[in-house]
């Protein structure tokens, strides 16, 4: 009895162990670690050759000048900085590919697998996987990289606005103590911080499903001719207009326009005020001051973009108004429009 339990016991353990070694993960792939780090040294080899051109002219004295170019933006001043930037950069992509290499070893891939050259894989053109769960799979993963986007947009705002706020604290003569209403940078601070976790937490989602992808999508199967018979019988009986869109439809469409409206509204917010500091303030690099001081290329870029996001708006809330209309005579209730 003891010996059937055992068994039992180890024949459990290695179908657990079956079933992780047949799911994929980008982490467990040689091939996934060799492209990321390929595409990183494409980088390198770029700035090795800007730093060879850069470091002959700076020799020759040919093609180098401390000359400030007004009608151009280049990372460095001269070419001195411009070097330095180079460098910084090459530094940086080394780090990143140590990373990999560090994160491959610990995953137990021999670094000669990371070190080959892999062609892309071709996509099969049989159909593959075409149940419901691949179909599932995408949608969610859809969901997820909108859900990325928009956790990244906000923590993007929230930190343009920290940054603005900062600006205005230590604007004011008094000191903190003797203030009477409390800094605002802490609930922005939280908040940022919470909106930074929402888009780490989105982004291994993203991992998680591509990787559920790309597993299902190496498993062939060998229900095509049924899915394909399913789709055939869906298609000869469709779904009338007011099926289809019904309340669940007309909500997910409102809250995906309302949401577009008030972020455009916070960024245009933003942009205002960042143009409106941008007017009083100057760079601390006495270069980039006398090139903004003659071209006003920030300003008039900020202007340029507040107009633009003046124009998104009233586009987004048109659509709206288009929207609203479309539910009307569509039969639905106006409750659907509303949060």
């Amino acid at each position: 009895m003891r010996w059937v339990g055992t068994l039992s016991i180890l024949v459990f353990v290695s179908c657990c162990a079956f079933s992780q070694e047949i799911h994929y993960s980008r982490f467990k792939d040689a091939k996934w670690y060799a492209r990321q780090i390929q595409t990183l040294q494409d980088e390198i080899a770029k700035i090795d050759a800007d730093l060879k051109t850069l470091l002959e002219s700076r020799k020759s004295g040919k093609g180098a000048t401390d000359a400030v170019a007004l009608d151009q933006e280049p990372e460095g001043v001269n070419p001195e900085g411009q070097i330095y930037v180079l460098r910084k950069r090459r530094i940086e992509l080394l780090r990143q590919i140590d990373a990999l290499e560090e994160q491959a070893r610990h995953n137990a891939i021999p670094p000669g697998d990371i070190r080959t050259e892999y062609e892309p894989e071709p996509m099969s053109s049989a159909p593959i996987n075409p149940n419901g769960e691949m179909k599932a799979v995408e949608e969610a993963l859809a969901q997820a990289k909108e859900n990325l986007e928009h956790a990244r947009k906000e923590s993007d705002l929230l930190r343009r606005n920290q940054k603005l706020k900062a600006q205005q604290e230590n604007s004011k003569p008094e000191p903190r103590s003797r203030r009477d209403k409390p800094s605002d940078l802490v609930g922005i601070g939280m908040r940022l911080t919470e909106k930074e976790a929402e888009a780490q937490e989105a982004e291994q989602k993203v991992i998680e499903l591509e990787d559920r992808l790309a597993d299902l999508r190496r498993i062939p199967s060998n229900e095509s001719e049924a899915a394909a018979d399913s789709g055939n019988s869906e298609s000869s009986s469709p779904k009338t207009e007011l099926s289809d869109k019904d309340e669940a439809y007309w909500r997910k469409q409102f809250v995906a326009i309302d949401y577009k409206i008030r972020t455009s509204q916070t960024e245009l917010d933003i942009l205002q005020r960042e143009l409106n500091s941008g007017l009083v303030q100057y760079d601390p690099n006495p270069a980039t001051a006398m090139k903004e001081s003659i071209t006003r290329r920030r300003i008039n870029e900020h202007r340029k973009a507040v107009e633009n996001k003046k124009k998104e708006l009233a586009e987004l809330r048109t659509q709206r108004d288009e929207l609203e209309e479309a539910l009307r005579h569509a039969g639905g209730r106006v409750g659907w429009g509303r949060e």
